[in-house]
């Protein structure tokens, strides 16, 4: 487990798949993770089995007081640079705007600088997503570019933000 002010951060474990799932078809929450179609069980179940045993993406639970409240994850590890993309999802709408979020990013980030030797963790999110701008920004990210137009959904198209946050020893 990795604690943080707020949160632990574990592994997912089998009882929360069912949660994270439910969570994965909330139109809403589609929204914001980019996700355009409603997904299976079958699908789900092959993505968490993935996701759990990937050298190369990592999944984890976001936890207040031992339940699952989301999660968040690396992917795209380049170890010749020592970058690693994050992701995250609050699932549990109850209990947005806490600071959990921004606990987890600071908490994860924190682990992948002193424990993964990485030098730089980066994400995107799209720019219409405030507060999730705000939870990236309150967790020392800042952001390096923009991808514009680069996502469609409702007949629209998105930009996308490049946040990053670099490890600093001093």
């Amino acid at each position: 487990m990795i604690r943080g002010e707020k949160v632990v951060i574990r592994g997912i474990q089998k009882e929360d798949a069912s949660q994270i799932y439910k969570w994965v078809n909330e139109e809403q929450l589609r929204d914001f993770t980019g996700t355009l179609y409603p997904v299976s069980e079958f699908e789900h179940e092959k993505w968490i089995a993935n996701v759990t045993t990937s050298q190369n993406t990592k999944l984890f639970a976001i936890c207040v007081d031992n339940k699952c409240i989301g999660t968040i994850g690396l992917k795209n590890f380049d170890t010749t640079s020592r970058n690693v993309e994050l992701y995250i999802s609050i699932g549990e709408n109850n209990l947005q705007n806490n600071g959990y979020g921004s606990d987890a990013v600071s908490t994860l980030t924190r682990f992948c600088f002193e424990h993964l030797n990485i030098h730089k963790v980066y994400l995107k999110v799209f720019a219409s997503n405030k507060r999730a701008v705000r939870c990236y920004e309150k967790a020392g990210f800042i952001e390096e570019g923009m991808l514009k137009e680069h996502h469609f959904s409702k007949g629209k198209y998105e930009d996308i933000l490049i946040l990053a946050k670099i490890y600093d020893n001093t």
